[in-house]
């Protein structure tokens, strides 16, 4: 092993075993890790990675009284796409580098929107229902779309939304979106339609979900643009469960504005045990799930290390949220 020259702290419920290989990149410069739960409070967060070159998490929140009482860290790391429980102007202020790893699962995702969009479609959980119960009909008493010709409007045109509107090109789609971020030459490539929020509402047959969650997206689905939507249409939502505004959809779901939804995220994690949604035949749920594959969960730690480990030793990593740090921890 390499002289210990740095301590990085994962909290996340893994082990030291599955997380062989983000140890291996981390040794390569010196860097020990130490492996604790999920922490959920600041001042346990403070005083178990008080003395952190760098922090890898999933979902502890790093706040901006968190990040001040780190007077070491040059990094910290959240597995996932969404950045949302780290202080990132915090973050900022105090020189140090937020990271996240956008790129792991991008085709994980767009498979599971498209797999909701189509089980919403094809009814694919309600015939399989019916067989079960001894129906059996080849000509099912539910409305099904043709997808060819219908309307899919795609809420976020970044990686996974890209990728999203690749996999809708082939079935035929007519693709419109909205995102304010991307440029023209970005909508050109995909062949994809640019519209305003309240056209992508209104004229969608399918409405998929794929922005970051920041202050300005949280509950950017809200009971305002669901009631712009065609009582045929449905809601997909791959991204972050506040992206949308959970109760406006149970709303719009139990009095008909909307066809349904497939919902991969919620607004609270596992939902409790009455949430409407959980009853509603008209609702495909999945357990935040999205990310998945066998691939990506091989895949993902050892670039939790080796991001890690180019920060650490003065490099820029591959992804970097707030690339304005990167002259205060002169990068190269």
């Amino acid at each position: 092993m390499t002289e210990a020259k740095f301590k990085v702290y994962f909290m996340g419920g893994a082990t030291r075993e599955s997380l062989a290989d983000t140890i291996e990149e981390l040794d390569r410069v010196g860097a020990v890790l130490e492996v604790l739960p999920a922490l959920q409070r600041e001042e346990e967060i403070i005083e178990k990675t008080g003395d952190a070159d760098a922090l890898i998490l999933s979902n502890s929140p790093i706040t901006r009284h968190v990040l001040s009482s780190l007077k070491n860290c040059k990094v910290v790391l959240r597995t996932g796409v969404g950045y949302d429980v780290i202080d990132v102007p915090a973050a900022t202020d105090l020189g140090i580098a937020v990271v996240n790893l956008p790129d792991m699962w991008t085709r994980e995702v767009a498979n599971q929107a498209m797999a909701l969009l189509m089980a919403c479609n094809r009814k694919v959980v309600e015939l399989d229902a019916d067989i079960k119960s001894g129906q059996w009909s080849p000509t099912p008493p539910y409305n099904e779309g043709p997808l060819f010709g219908e309307t899919v409007g795609i809420l976020g045109l970044g990686r996974i939304g890209s990728a999203f509107a690749r996999r809708a090109s082939g079935f035929e789609f007519n693709i419109i979106a909205h995102d304010p971020y991307q440029s023209d030459n970005v909508f050109q490539e995909l062949g994809v339609e640019r519209v305003t929020l309240d056209d992508l509402f209104k004229r969608s047959d399918y409405i998929s979900c794929h922005t970051p969650l920041t202050d300005e997206t949280r509950h950017i689905v809200n009971e305002d643009v669901l009631k712009l939507m065609k009582p045929t249409a449905y809601l997909i939502n791959t991204s972050r469960g506040p992206v949308v505004e959970e109760a406006a959809v149970i709303k719009a779901l139990q009095e008909g504005w909307i066809a349904g939804a497939g919902l991969d995220v919620l607004e609270k994690e596992p939902p409790d045990v009455d949430n409407p949604l959980l009853k509603m035949k008209n609702v495909i749920l999945s357990p935040h799930a999205g990310h998945y594959s066998e691939e990506s969960m091989r895949i993902r730690p050892r670039r939790y290390g080796s991001e890690v480990a180019l920060i650490l030793e003065g490099k820029m990593p591959e992804n970097i949220v707030n690339i304005e740090v990167r002259e205060r921890l002169t990068l190269i």
